[in-house]
């Protein structure tokens, strides 16, 4: 059976079940649930899906909640299309292809990375396409975006590539009603809104047209203790965010990023808030470390140069402009190194 089959007929399966979802959310989700693991075949997968059944064992759950809320206020040919681009040609198909790399040419290729584009750039296709070509050649389908302003801009690349999931990374500022109309007709986008001020007004306006959206927040160390309180996370469960992201400041010490990830996995595991809770670089790392160890983070400058998490996001000589992205990866992330450079 060819990938593509495979992708038809589990999409045809997920869509059968949602159809119940309006009547009884509770048995839609256990049904999505087993037939996710009976389709599961890696360990990554396996993994999360038996962990997700164990959770939904729990009749009290806020997930429960959640995805009730979920599913009856986002599109749900939304929720199907990036789902399948995350969890299937991210996940399952695309795994396969960073596996195989590996065992042939010795390099370790990230299930994703972040694209931290220039807007003001007056063709954007012809610019970064190239990219996104030869990212999913590599089998990389998962793409967190971002530009410092105007990301309306973005959507054309985001619709020219419907085979991948796209996190658009937004200031709440730039979340308006012009914005949120062009975003309607783009099935493979999940919008991160960054926590300030705003947030709430731009959740309403996504909410409204029926967007998938969550929040995130860069933090210091200063700024921990509302993520540690729970504050945070509460708030994301008043804006009906599935997810509450955090990311760690570049300048934000060790210890205070190893305590948030540690909350952050408790409150997920205890079910504690009607919101998942994630910590981008460290469970984007664990999640690398089932597909292909070791995992790394790794991004890409407007300019186009490479950073690495594991740098502190520092620059490194490489240039996705100037050098392929399977040269740039065969160089810093070859096996054949002691460490990833």
């Amino acid at each position: 059976m060819t990938a593509k089959t495979s992708r038809i007929i589990i999409k045809t399966f997920v869509k059968t079940a949602l159809k119940d979802a309006d009547e009884s959310p509770e048995r839609c989700t256990r049904n999505l649930v087993d037939m996710a693991l009976h389709f599961s075949k890696g360990r990554f997968q396996q993994e999360f899906f038996e962990m997700a059944r164990a959770m939904l064992n729990n009749e009290n759950s806020p997930y429960y909640p959640l995805i009730e809320d979920t599913l009856r206020h986002m599109n749900k040919d939304k929720l199907i299309e990036f789902g399948m681009n995350l969890g299937y040609n991210g996940c399952t198909m695309g795994a396969h292809i960073v596996r195989k790399l590996k065992r042939t040419e010795n390099i370790n290729v990230p299930w994703l990375f972040f694209l931290n584009i220039d807007s003001s750039c007056e063709d954007l296709l012809s610019r970064y396409q190239p990219i996104f070509d030869q990212g999913k050649e590599l089998g990389i389908y998962v793409y967190f975006l971002y530009a410092d302003k105007e990301p309306e801009k973005l959507l054309p690349l985001i619709a020219n590539n419907p085979d991948c999931a796209m996190i658009l990374l937004c200031d709440s500022a730039s979340v308006t009603e012009d914005f949120a109309d062009a975003a309607e007709s783009l099935d493979n986008m999940l919008i991160g809104i960054a926590y300030d001020d705003s947030t709430d007004s731009a959740c309403l306006v996504l909410r409204d047209h029926r967007l998938l959206y969550s929040v995130y927040w860069i933090y210091t160390d200063e700024e921990s203790e509302e993520i540690l309180s729970g504050s945070y996370a509460r708030f994301a469960e008043e804006m009906h965010c599935p997810f509450v992201a955090v990311l760690a400041d570049s300048n934000c010490s060790t210890p205070v990023r190893e305590n948030v990830y540690k909350a952050v996995v408790g409150a997920r595991v205890a079910q504690k808030y009607r919101t998942i809770p994630l910590d981008l670089i460290y469970d984007i790392e664990r999640v690398g470390n089932i597909i292909s160890p070791p995992s790394s983070v790794i991004g890409f400058r407007p300019d186009g140069t490479l950073y690495n998490t594991a740098h502190n996001g520092e620059p490194m000589s490489h240039n996705v402009f100037k050098e392929s992205l399977r040269d740039i990866l065969k160089e810093s992330f070859s096996m054949d190194t002691d460490e990833i450079q």
